[in-house]
């Protein structure tokens, strides 16, 4: 078996605060909220980027050219390999059966494709040069994505609100998260990434407030996935982490 269960020995802290993403500064005050790791599960290295529950295995995509691995949770096994629509997958997200929105970093588009004889085919796409599309999650009822824009002075990242014809709805730039990288729904508020502090931030889906972060164990953390009970993590070299947050009456919201 390849899963290090955790036992208490490794605790990370979340802070809970209230701020905006839009703003520049951290409240004085914060709330300490306590998380554990309930599982390291070891797999394969590749280029990991976002993941994807699918009610019993966790679905990894692969950057640089790599296919999405479906990975059975008690082993860390790959069971299923699905090639690629693009060259760079970012993320997969469900819409409805067996349909399902992918961003691709390369192609610099964000599909719907349906999975066929273990290959992604495109339905649709939509182009968001010169942004990069990174992570993105359907909640449902809309498409959220994080976009990433480089430029001469830095790089610039956003987080869109659309329908499921890519319409936009909403559209905010992202300052007080370092290099967001992908997202997960736990049914009524948004997780986002960092991949460069190592945090791992839940956000109103409104207005984009900050509601509280957590301090990830992942380097380099990029996907992550909510099963219902637990958050999933892994980073671009990193195994699969199954994170335990303690739930609080003031931290309830997500459930």
């Amino acid at each position: 078996m390849n899963i290090k269960v955790g036992d208490g020995i490794k605790t990370v802290l979340i802070i809970g605060a209230v701020f905006f993403l839009c703003g520049s500064s951290f409240p004085e005050k914060s709330k300490l909220i306590q998380a554990k790791i309930a599982a390291e599960i070891q797999i394969p290295k590749w280029y990991h980027e976002g993941l994807y529950f699918d009610g019993k295995n966790v679905w990894v995509n692969n950057g640089e050219g790599g296919k999405t691995w479906v990975v059975d949770t008690s082993s860390g096994s790959v069971i299923k390999e699905i090639e690629p629509v693009g060259t760079f997958t970012e993320s997969i997200t469900l819409k409805s059966d067996n349909l399902f929105f992918v961003t691709d970093w390369n192609s610099e588009k964000i599909y719907t494709i349906r999975i066929e004889k273990g290959r992604m085919i495109a339905q649709s796409e939509v182009c968001v040069s010169p942004a990069h599309p990174a992570g993105a999650i359907w909640n449902g009822s809309n498409l959220f994505v994080i976009t990433w824009t480089r430029g001469l002075y830095g790089t610039k990242f956003h987080i869109i609100k659309m329908d499921d014809k890519f319409n936009i709805a909403t559209k905010k730039r992202i300052n007080r998260i370092q290099e967001p990288a992908h997202l997960a729904w736990d049914g009524k508020n948004l997780w986002i990434s960092s991949w460069y502090d190592r945090r791992v931030y839940k956000i109103e889906p409104e207005n984009f407030e900050i509601m509280g972060y957590f301090k990830s164990p992942v380097e380099r953390t990029t996907g992550i996935a909510w099963d219902g009970r637990y958050l999933w993590l892994t980073g671009t070299n990193a195994n699969l982490y199954r994170i335990e947050i303690a739930m609080t009456k003031k931290n309830q919201e997500g459930k």
